[in-house]
Parts: C-alpha cells; sequence; structure tokens
C-alpha cells in the first residue's frame, strides 16, 4: 500500500515538473523576445540576433522568432546598404526566414513584410533581370502586410521604395522589364510620394521616410518640398549607422537642389 501511495506520489510530482517546464520555457521565450526588442531599440543588433538564437533552440517553428531573425539579418544589412559582401552574408539567410514564416503562418504580417523587402534586396544584388521579376513579388507580399498590420510605417516605405525604383528605371532597363512581361510594372514617383507620405505620417521620428520622401519630389522637380523634407530628414537624430548614411545623403542631396 505504501509502495502505491509512493508510486503515485512521484508520478505526481513528476508531472508538476514537467508542466514547471513547460511553462518556464514558454516565459523563457516571452522574456527572450522581449529583451530582442529593447536590444533593437537601442542599436545593438548583435545582441537582439544572439536572443533570437536562443529563443529559436527552444520553439524554432514559432512564425514570430523566425521573422524577427529574418528582420535581425536585414538590420545588419541596412547598416551598410553600398557593401555587396555585407548585404550578401545577409540578405539570404533573412529571406530564407522570412519564406519558412509565411509558409508556416501565411497570417502573419511580419513574414510577408520581410519576405518582400529581403526578395527586393536580392533583386538589387543579382542584377536588373532580377530586380523586375522579383519586383511583383515584393508588391503582392507588401500588400498583404499592409492588409493584416495597417498601422506599420515600414510597409509604406516598402512600396514608396518599389514605387520610385521602377519609375526610376532607365531606357534599357525599361527595355528588359519589356522583354520580361508583356506589361511592365506600373509605377510612378507621385505614389512613391503618397506612401513615402503615410509612412511619415505614422512615424514622423524615421529619418528615412524624410529622406525618401525628398528624393521623390526632387524627381518630380518639386525642389521646395524636396528641401523641405531634407532638411526634416537632417534636424531629426542620427543614433545608428544606417541614420548617420541617410544625413549624410540627405546633406549631399540639399546641397545639389
Amino acid at each position: 500500500m505504501k509502495d502505491r501511495r509512493f508510486r503515485f506520489v512521484t508520478m505526481y510530482v513528476v508531472i508538476i515538473l514537467a508542466c514547471m517546464l513547460v511553462m518556464a520555457q514558454g516565459a523563457t521565450v516571452k522574456d527572450l523576445l522581449e529583451e530582442v526588442e529593447t536590444l533593437r531599440d537601442a542599436d545593438n543588433y548583435t545582441g537582439a540576433m544572439a536572443k533570437l538564437k536562443e529563443a529559436e533552440k527552444l520553439e524554432k517553428d514559432n512564425p514570430e522568432i523566425l521573422w524577427k531573425i529574418a528582420r535581425a539579418y536585414f538590420d545588419f544589412a541596412d547598416q551598410d546598404e553600398n557593401n555587396p559582401e555585407v548585404q550578401t552574408k545577409n540578405i539570404y539567410p533573412g529571406f530564407d526566414y522570412a519564406k519558412r514564416c509565411i509558409e508556416l503562418a501565411p497570417n502573419v504580417a511580419g513574414g510577408h513584410q520581410y519576405y518582400a523587402i529581403l526578395i527586393g534586396r536580392i533583386g538589387e544584388i543579382e542584377g536588373t533581370k532580377q530586380k523586375i521579376e522579383n519586383s511583383y513579388a515584393v508588391r503582392e507580399h507588401t500588400m498583404i502586410a499592409i492588409k493584416l498590420d495597417p498601422e506599420n510605417d515600414s510597409n509604406y516605405h516598402v512600396m514608396g521604395r518599389w514605387h520610385f525604383a521602377l519609375a526610376d528605371l532607365s531606357w534599357v532597363e525599361r527595355k528588359i522589364a519589356s522583354i520580361i512581361y508583356a506589361t511592365p510594372p506600373a509605377a510612378s514617383f507621385e505614389k512613391a510620394v503618397e506612401f513615402f507620405g503615410k509612412a511619415h505620417e505614422i512615424d514622423p521620428e524615421d529619418i528615412r521616410h524624410l529622406l525618401w520622401l525628398g528624393k521623390s519630389y526632387e524627381k518630380l522637380d518639386q525642389d521646395d518640398n524636396a528641401k523641405k523634407a531634407l532638411k526634416k530628414a537632417l534636424a531629426l537624430p542620427a543614433a545608428s549607422d544606417s541614420d548617420k548614411n541617410q544625413h549624410k545623403e540627405a546633406k549631399e542631396l540639399l546641397e545639389d537642389l
């Protein structure tokens, strides 16, 4: 009788400990993701990635972890946008995570957002033909992300960049586009202004929205509006390397107007 009671108590303790372990693991993932946001807000991208990798070991198929790892790779790439080695090292693995996220969880906005951003960067790395081929996927997944998360300024910025890049195609690039598609992608600087303006409306403290708004106005020969946007961009504090690069670009563009 005592043996049976002992076995019962032992089994009960084991079950309780197992449940506590599961609960602890869930809390650990939550805590790690909270730490990721704190580190990212402080521009500590290396620390944020380290925490994400810890979280991935606990829940490798968690969609939030997957898209945030994709974002972390993009953050690394975004610090030195003109360095091909940095781009290649980060863009491709980041895209793999975003792709996996939307395959596992097609209704998660972050997966679509970074799928679009990273496949767009892949097009830039691989050249004109691939950039044009990838442009439809960029638009498709960004618009899905906007539908799922309409208050995320980054998605509107991506659509602004989409319109800007395609409206800015050279004559040779347009001929390539017409070969790839019977009807090349329709885009305009006017729509770029609309999307960058919406992004700035949602987050007026983000330098990149104002920089690209200024660049779009400049393409439309609206120099006064371009100057206003660029001066506002320069008035914002530059915390990260990416911000500093954008300040530099805004200053150079303003001097040329």
